[in-house]
């Protein structure tokens, strides 16, 4: 661990770790940790027997190189930072101003306004199904969708029932850029997937995010990198800073947070709190009912 976090199994006490991160370092004890015969036993140093990965040591330099993060000192991140509204919606005005020359951007326009609606990852929009879409038969001017395959959904307790709502912003609207992506292109109902084909959907929407945010005109508001998932992220945080509580904003993106027997007995589609968290997400106008 010390070779992979400052390049030398001893360094010194002026030496950084600036080769790994502490969650590269953590992955990297899980995995050695996976093929170690007692891998539920503690590591006694005296006998030299146990699983190595839970030692006093290793835990306590995973500690050390976190505390170097803080500090500056330590590995620079390269995780993807949570984009700001404003530049949301700037970049969903920069891919509207391709509608017309490609085709691309009426696909890539509905994916990120409804992955930015849904708090998604881009992986989960690209295996979207149709199928996974239904009327509301109570108020009719939303749709109803499960997300059934996502990195964290195992079970159907995991895929709840939630709703998506238009907002008085065209430009974030999900349910107008859906209806105006269907529109355009002619081949779109011949595929159960409403983003065309999923083992390659993911590479165009990135390659095309990836020209907007190299344009001039895209208005960055600070530092770091921004990715497809900085939307999922920039998702989460717009609603909680709108005054949603993390509970609510962690239903709306189904991340997994059962923790007792009571969470398997309460009905995991929970129509007021998710169209609350909906309603927020729908940007600065509000929601269009």
């Amino acid at each position: 661990m010390n070779q992979q976090a400052y390049g030398d199994p001893d360094p010194s006490e002026v030496m950084r770790p600036v080769h790994r991160r502490s969650n590269t370092l953590e992955f990297s004890k899980k995995a050695i940790s996976s093929f170690m015969p007692r891998i539920n036993s503690t590591w006694d140093p005296v006998t030299v027997r146990g699983n190595p990965t839970r030692s006093d040591a290793v835990n306590k330099l995973i500690k050390k190189v976190k505390k170097f993060e803080v500090r500056r000192e330590g590995s620079k991140s390269k995780a993807r930072r949570a984009s700001e509204i404003e530049e949301f919606m700037s970049l969903l005005l920069l891919v509207r101003a391709h509608w017309g020359r490609d085709d691309t951007a009426y696909m890539v326009g509905s994916a990120l306004a409804l992955q930015w609606h849904i708090c998604a990852r881009i992986d989960d929009m690209i295996i979207l199904q149709f199928g996974n879409f239904s009327p509301n038969t109570q108020y009719s001017s939303t749709l109803l969708f499960q997300m059934r395959w996502s990195k964290n959904i195992h079970e159907e307790r995991d895929a709840p029932e939630q709703t998506v709502i238009g907002s008085m912003d065209p430009k974030m609207c999900a349910l107008l850029n859906l209806a105006v992506y269907i529109e355009s292109s002619a081949n779109v109902t011949s595929s159960e997937f409403v983003y065309g084909n999923p083992k390659d959907g993911d590479r165009a929407v990135r390659r095309f995010l990836t020209n907007m945010v190299k344009n001039e005109a895209f208005k960055k508001l600070k530092a770091g990198k921004l990715g497809t998932h900085s939307i999922r992220k920039g998702s989460a945080t717009y609603a909680t800073r709108s005054g949603i509580s993390k509970d609510l904003v962690n239903l709306r993106g189904r991340w997994r947070t059962r923790k007792g027997v009571v969470d398997v007995y309460i009905d995991n589609t929970q129509p007021y709190p998710d169209a609350l968290t909906a309603a927020a997400l729908t940007g600065p106008t509000g929601p269009c009912f």
